[in-house]
């Protein structure tokens, strides 16, 4: 049983917003701001980030349109390069990526939460993580709609919240006294080429995301057309907001103010409308959180369930629910082997996503790479959307991936270093499986 198209241009262009839009904007403009000494520098490379997700999406766009299958770079991977990195992507994504940011994020949302009702009932913040965890795998197992119904409301909310953030800047900006908050203390930045590669790293964390709905991509109705619009929709919607938070922010905060802030959205709100505009960001942040959850089980599993149809050994992964169309066994065994992410490690990986950062983006970049593979390979197969800017565009990307890859040595190179022993293994895992086939 195959799944089905049943997804639209609306639906697709929220699953690429709910995508990017997750814990990231939260947190990590402070850290963008203590990595660099202005304000400007602070907006110029969030500027570069949005760039590099367009770039990147128009690539994806041309990608997906071509091969509208589940399972996203994955697929391209595998046809532009062979099944050896095609595994790898799916190893690094489901093995770590995915289901620890599905774990992390989860716990995010658990220590939110923990703020307005006492967790105890249920094992304190690592038990509700693992409750929202269960219900979200169920609730995408009874099919893709009431996933995608889901994320809809959230990514709608979380939308809104953050456009009366960026207004409540603006009015800020424009009454009167308008002059931003700064600490006593002046925070310093480190060297710009330093801080310069620790800003990217956080950038390029927060911007990724967006290839997600190309994972989805066989379950989205007449996709040469609604793949390159939602992609270019979704990414237009990022960049406005993204760019519009940062500046409120940078204005309501200071570039110091924002650099030391441990919560800059709470604190802007707190500045923009007290404390009641404080409570009502965090509540967005706990959606926004909980959205990508859901998310990143949704997208991320139709790559378990492609490579399922590639590997023997992983054919179970491949089943279609008889009755509710999703690849249930994909979603469980993505669902679960988060939650046992999160039980090993009680809840403490954060800093073990960051050093990840470099795998995500080597296959980010190898995907994107795969746009110039198959033009050689394939220069005469449909083709309904071609890449805005070829190959300027596409190659623009795969050298800001390469970037970001070696930006993440320098900033996190233990972890760095930890994700290529686990590409090491999973290469021994192939060749294992391999010769099971």
């Amino acid at each position: 049983m195959a799944l089905q198209r049943r997804l639209g241009l609306f639906s697709a262009a929220l699953v690429v917003v709910g995508g990017i839009i997750g814990s990231g904007i939260f947190f990590t403009p402070a850290a963008t701001a203590a990595a660099l000494p202005s304000a400007t520098w602070v907006l110029l490379v969030w500027a570069l980030g949005g760039l590099v997700a367009l770039a990147g999406a128009l690539t994806y766009a041309e990608l997906g349109a071509m091969l509208p299958e589940a399972g996203g770079a994955y697929v391209y991977i595998r046809e532009a390069f062979g099944p050896l990195p095609a595994f790898l992507s799916a190893w690094m994504n489901a093995g770590l990526i995915s289901s620890g940011a599905i774990a992390a994020v989860a716990m995010g949302f658990a220590g939110y939460l923990g703020r307005f009702i006492p967790l105890g009932a249920v094992g304190g913040p690592i038990g509700a993580a693992a409750i929202t965890i269960v219900v979200l795998t169920a609730t995408n197992v009874l099919g893709i709609r009431p996933g995608v119904v889901v994320q809809n409301v959230l990514t709608i909310a979380k939308i809104a919240a953050l456009a009366g953030l960026v207004v409540g800047g603006l009015v800020l900006m424009l009454g009167p006294a308008a002059t931003p908050a700064v600490p006593a203390t002046v925070v310093a930045s480190p060297g710009l080429a330093q801080g310069f590669a620790a800003a990217f790293v956080a950038v390029l964390f927060t911007i990724g995301g967006w290839q997600q709905m190309n994972m989805i991509a066989g379950e989205i109705r007449d996709p040469a057309r609604n793949i390159p619009r939602a992609l270019a929709i979704g990414i237009a919607i990022v960049i406005a907001v993204y760019l519009g938070v940062t500046g409120a922010y940078l204005f309501a905060l200071g570039r110091d103010g924002l650099a030391a802030s441990a919560a800059p959205a709470a604190d802007t709100a707190a500045r923009v409308g007290g404390a009641a505009a404080a409570t009502a960001i965090t509540v967005a942040a706990m959606l926004s959180i909980l959205g990508f959850v859901n998310v990143a089980l949704l997208t991320n599993a139709r790559v378990v369930f492609a490579l399922g149809g590639d590997v023997r050994a992983l054919s179970a992964a491949a089943r279609v629910h008889a009755r509710f169309g999703s690849p249930w066994v994909a979603l469980v065994l993505l669902g679960g082997w988060s939650l046992a992410l999160l039980l090993a490690t009680r809840g403490s990986i954060g800093t073990l996503l960051g050093g990840v950062v470099f795998a995500d983006w080597i296959f980010f970049a190898l995907g994107a790479a795969s746009v110039f593979r198959l033009r050689k390979l394939r220069p005469d197969a449909v083709r309904p959307y071609r890449a805005l800017g070829y190959p300027w565009l596409p190659a623009f990307f795969v050298a800001a991936g390469l970037v970001g890859i070696v930006s993440a040595y320098v900033s996190e190179l233990r972890m760095s270093l930890f994700g290529t022993a686990l590409l090491a293994v999973g290469a021994g895992v192939w060749r294992l499986a391999a010769k099971r086939d």
